[in-house]
């Protein structure tokens, strides 16, 4: 089982992206902030599929006793 290549990653307080990664040209970014505003503030996985390309979400507010939610989101090439 060989690795995927990582196209694009971004970590989010809320709808605020903290932090992103990407050695690609291409829209991503947009996309990913797209759905980004779609998700529930809930724990959980999501999958979001645009473009050819599947978008993988977690959702996660570790810290229950504040309103600190991190989202993580991540992209990786697909085999042909």
């Amino acid at each position: 089982m060989s690795q995927k290549p990582l196209i694009y990653a971004f970590v989010s307080r809320g709808t605020v992206v903290l932090a992103e990664y990407t050695e690609f040209s291409g829209n991503f970014n947009s996309i990913a902030y797209q759905c980004l505003q779609k998700l529930p503030a809930t724990n959980n996985k999501f999958t979001y599929n645009c473009d050819g390309h599947t978008f993988n979400y977690l959702v996660d507010n570790g810290y229950s006793m504040s309103s600190f939610t991190l989202i993580f989101c991540f992209l990786f090439f697909l085999d042909s």
